[in-house]
């Protein structure tokens, strides 16, 4: 098999157009391939990458199992391992294909972004008081806890510099006890005379993410460039309420008496969500530039809210916000979620969406030239690597080029 016709075997078999022969032909090339039958490459090379194609193979293998099905055949199904190896195959195949292009190709490609890298996000964020003061959580720390006082997840006391209204005006370190008139918070600037709680707003910048838990013991964490507005304490309420816009993992301490209720806005200025659970742990994101509000419900149950219309989730499901109520809509809940595990993962998303994603988490600005039609790219993509390795990543797969110069990234076809 020559380099051209195994080119169009692996663009074929990765569509999923390929016949029942033509996967057969490719399957026993790559089982002569990982035999070692004149390949000259090392296991660790052919499995490099395994991870980008993954979940788009996985599902070519349940289509085709169910076309199996429908036809009266039968089609055995490899074992994950070997599914997960022929994956590095085609993304053998693909590099191969690429790297032998011209000077449009891959490696021109790689070689602009050579020298320039942007680093991942990191621990960031501001906590906003009722009176307007800003505390500059420490970077150091990840997470805040709110109670009758506030202290790091790590039991250390937040202090601040009262009287600062900017992050920027920050006086004193997080780190340290800091110069006098740096202190830790007294429990009456955290509730009023009545004892209801002072609302405080948590958010966090792009290339940020922390961890918040609130009063009740809801674990709350924050996706870059969001923020949550949220009582200091839930005494003597009726509901515990919190508005979200950006994004954010909820594990929701089970209060029976007292629902747990998630507001946010629409896209736009149009209808946004309310959630309204018991216990349960369920991801939101509302960025106001992705689309309508997303509710992926990972376990318990949760009653979605868009106007007078709801609908209840159960575990795996995912909502959406329209203007007739929320819709349910198929895809992989565990996915939308997998950014607090510290990973992108992208199912059959178009390029523009997947650098909107890159651009919060790396605090870049995207520029585009040219048209890049319906491309989309399917991978899972370590969160902690830095922008370069995750762009090279999408190359790879895709005629998409990029250059990075400062915080400014240009995709190119």
């Amino acid at each position: 098999m020559d380099k051209e016709e195994l080119k169009v075997l692996i663009e074929k078999y990765k569509s999923g157009e390929a016949t029942d022969g033509e996967r057969a032909v490719f399957e026993g090339w790559y089982l002569k391939l990982h035999e070692g039958e004149g390949s000259g490459y090392a296991a660790h090379e052919l499995l490099a990458d395994a991870d980008m194609v993954w979940v788009q193979l996985e599902r070519d293998f349940v289509e085709v199992g169910a076309v199996g099905l429908q036809r009266g055949t039968s089609r055995r199904l490899w074992p994950r391992v070997v599914v997960a190896a022929a994956v590095s195959a085609i993304v053998f195949g693909i590099w191969f294909y690429t790297s032998q292009s011209s000077s449009v190709g891959q490696g021109a490609a790689l070689a602009t972004v050579a020298g320039n890298d942007i680093a991942p996000g990191s621990n960031r964020a501001v906590l906003t008081l009722a009176n307007g003061d800003v505390i500059a959580l420490s970077d150091s720390k990840a997470g805040v806890v709110v109670g009758d006082s506030l202290i790091y997840s790590d039991g250390s006391a937040v202090r601040y510099a009262s009287g600062s209204r900017s992050a920027g005006s920050q006086k004193g370190s997080q780190r340290s006890a800091g110069p006098v008139g740096v202190r830790a918070l007294a429990p009456t600037e955290l509730q009023g005379a009545d004892g209801k709680g002072q609302m405080l707003v948590a958010s966090t910048p792009r290339g940020g993410t922390y961890q918040v838990v609130l009063s009740d013991g809801t674990k709350v964490w924050l996706n870059a460039d969001s923020k949550i507005e949220f009582p200091s304490s839930f005494m003597n309420v009726k509901a515990r309420i919190v508005k979200l816009s950006g994004e954010a993992y909820f594990e929701v301490f089970k209060d029976k008496a007292h629902p747990f209720i998630v507001e946010t806005a629409g896209l736009k200025g149009g209808e946004g969500q309310s959630i309204e659970v018991l216990g349960t742990h369920f991801n939101v994101s509302s960025y106001a530039d992705s689309g309508p509000v997303k509710t992926s419900l990972i376990e318990g149950s949760v009653r979605v809210r868009n106007g007078l219309a709801s609908l209840v989730l159960k575990p795996g499901e995912q909502a959406l916000g329209s203007p007739k109520g929320p819709l349910k809509v198929p895809g992989d809940a565990a996915d939308a979620v997998a950014w607090k595990d510290g990973k992108f993962v992208f199912e059959y998303e178009k390029i523009e969406s997947v650098m909107r994603k890159l651009a919060r988490w790396y605090d870049a600005e995207i520029v585009y030239k040219g048209d890049f039609g319906d491309k989309t790219f399917t991978g899972s993509i370590s969160r902690k690597d830095n922008i370069s390795k995750i762009l090279e990543k999408i190359t790879y797969t895709q005629n998409v080029h990029f250059k990075i110069e400062g915080r400014r990234i240009t995709v190119m076809p």
